[in-house]
């Protein structure tokens, strides 16, 4: 039998009034009414819209304008986060969390950080990859990102598109307030176009791959959905970084090894996540061994990280390790 997709929006529409909404329900759930799946649906738009706007002060979020390095498209809207409006906070995978400090609203700050082109799809929470104006000097920036990248990611139109299947108006979707489909959907945009950074070899990029899928997890988490093989993907990301030696800096290295360890603990994996341990273990002792000759190197950052991941590591039969994940 076929499904006639335009009926089931048409009764859908009447059934929620928001073309949005409708197009969330059917991402979600597929061409198919069930009252229960349409509650659900509200419920969570209710919920985010209350997060995103809870508590009364001054609003967190300004707007600025970016154009796309990859359609050339002006004027796409970009949400910044007022400084010291928030602290922030960090989970056990490093996802930060945001908390109002005193006269601000809080906000949900991760919900609208990547910036999303309504017509092409680019998207990059790191404004750098945008072409922008630099107030200062009253010139245009060009994008961060190569010409091979951006050569790609103009070819890769239509794979961006299929991403959001079933949304027409992608500006309207991406719009404040953003709630869970869009906001995942925009950090699945990102991993898209870091994906094409990584097939170049671009420095961080498995990195803010793996980032962007904990942001994911995050949000599935929030609305009490099951996030792991999300995060099973985010640890995928993230071993491929450190095999392939993605981070060209010792701080994030580090942090990447903490991750790995910290997400095999939650997805029980104890074998692999003690194996990642002792990679902590061989890299101070290789420092050490590189300290004979070089005095100026120090295992203040190794040590640093290798500290946590063992407090994680004694911690891991605690119930509540990672409530707040």
């Amino acid at each position: 039998m076929t499904i006639n997709v335009g009926e089931v929006k048409r009764r859908l529409n009447a059934l929620l009034k928001d073309d949005n909404l409708v197009n969330e329900y059917i991402r979600q759930y597929g061409p198919a009414i069930d009252i229960k799946n349409i509650k659900s649906v509200k419920e969570s738009r209710r919920r985010c819209a209350a997060e995103q706007d809870e508590g009364d002060g001054q609003d967190p979020i300004y707007e600025i304008k970016l154009s796309c390095p990859v359609c050339n498209r002006d004027d796409i809207v970009c949400y910044e986060l007022r400084a010291k409006s928030q602290q922030i906070l960090q989970n056990k995978f490093l996802v930060p969390r945001y908390e109002p400090a005193p006269g601000y609203k809080k906000c949900e700050y991760s919900m609208l950080a990547v910036t999303v082109c309504p017509r092409c799809l680019f998207a990059s929470p790191d404004k750098k990859d945008f072409i922008r104006q630099d107030s200062a000097q009253q010139n245009t920036v060009k994008s961060q990102l190569t010409s091979n990248v951006i050569m790609t990611l103009q070819e890769k139109i239509g794979e961006r598109k299929a991403i959001l299947k079933y949304i027409s108006n992608y500006e309207e979707y991406f719009k404040r307030p953003r709630f869970d489909d869009a906001a995942i959907a925009s950090y699945r945009l990102a991993m898209a176009r870091a994906s094409v950074e990584a097939w170049y070899e671009q420095p961080y990029s498995l990195y803010k791959m793996g980032a962007y899928a904990l942001k994911i997890a995050q949000i599935i988490k929030a609305g009490n959905g099951d996030n792991r093989e999300v995060l099973r993907e985010a640890a995928g990301y993230y071993e491929e970084s450190f095999r392939t030696s993605n981070c060209p800096t010792e701080e994030i290295e580090m942090q990447v090894i903490y991750t790995i360890v910290a997400l095999l603990i939650k997805l029980g994996d104890l074998k692999k996540a003690g194996s990642y341990l002792t990679v902590f273990s061989n890299l101070h002792n290789n420092r050490l061994t590189e300290m004979k000759s070089n005095p100026a190197l120090t295992t203040v950052t190794i040590g640093k990280w290798t500290d946590r991941a063992k407090r994680l590591w004694e911690d891991r039969e605690m119930a509540d390790l990672f409530k707040e994940e």
